[in-house]
């Protein structure tokens, strides 16, 4: 997956009506994980990763079929195991490009939000981890959208010119109690029929090319804004 410099800000307002969502290809082909494991994700997912100087950005337009009464999406608490019962977006970065460590950050249409740290594959899941970043979703007819943004500063890599990040995103329809990833998945990585658990088998994640953070990496306090339109 290659990333996109943006030449313009970006407002960060989970509309998706940008000229850049226009202009630059969108990552569709989502492969199910749960429950049908290698079929295409049943609902159509669009996916931009897209930077500036100081940001990375992760943006979706996720279709659904089923009206919003039907959506699952009722919990605003940040971090809570409840958050995993929903319908939501999330997406992993492996910055060191280890293939064993990453950051998620997980988004619901609602504006329920989460991030957690992942260490050797899952091994060690940590939600107690939190940095500053922001989120917007919104609506369409015919599903919602999201708008995540990174600072880069709230991020640690490498500090060399040319990046190569491991990356997996995901949609969780918890109707169909579906998971679909932007990379294959056995259901084996499910780890006892969990619908999460996928996003812990960073080693299968993708790469990310294109993407160019400022020299120096370092951490944040945590902070996060999220509002649901």
């Amino acid at each position: 997956m290659r990333a996109t410099r943006l030449r313009e800000p970006l407002r960060l307002d989970g509309r998706l009506d940008e000229p850049i969502y226009d202009t630059v290809q969108y990552i569709t082909d989502f492969v199910q994980q749960l429950p049908e494991e290698g079929a295409p994700g049943s609902q159509q997912t669009d996916a931009w990763v897209l930077f500036d100087d100081s940001n990375v950005y992760i943006s979706a337009r996720c279709y659904d079929t089923a009206p919003p009464t039907e959506w699952v999406a009722n919990e605003m608490r940040r971090d809570t195991i409840q958050l995993r019962q929903n319908d939501s977006f999330s997406v992993m970065l492996d910055t060191f490009y280890d293939r064993r460590n990453g950051l998620a950050f997980l988004v619901t249409p609602i504006g329920g939000f989460s991030d957690f740290a992942i260490s050797n594959e899952g091994g060690r899941v940590n939600s107690d981890w939190n940095t500053i970043w922001d989120s917007r979703t919104g609506r369409f007819d015919g599903g919602w959208t999201v708008e995540i943004r990174i600072p880069f500063k709230s991020l640690r890599y490498r500090p060399t010119v040319d990046q190569v990040w491991g990356i997996q995103l995901r949609r969780i329809i918890r109707r169909r109690t579906e998971a679909s990833y932007l990379t294959p998945l056995p259901i084996s990585a499910a780890r006892g029929n969990s619908v999460i658990a996928g996003l812990w088998r960073i080693s299968q994640a993708g790469s990310l090319v294109g993407i160019e953070p400022p020299r120096k990496a370092a951490t944040s306090r945590s902070n996060h804004t999220a509002s649901a339109v």
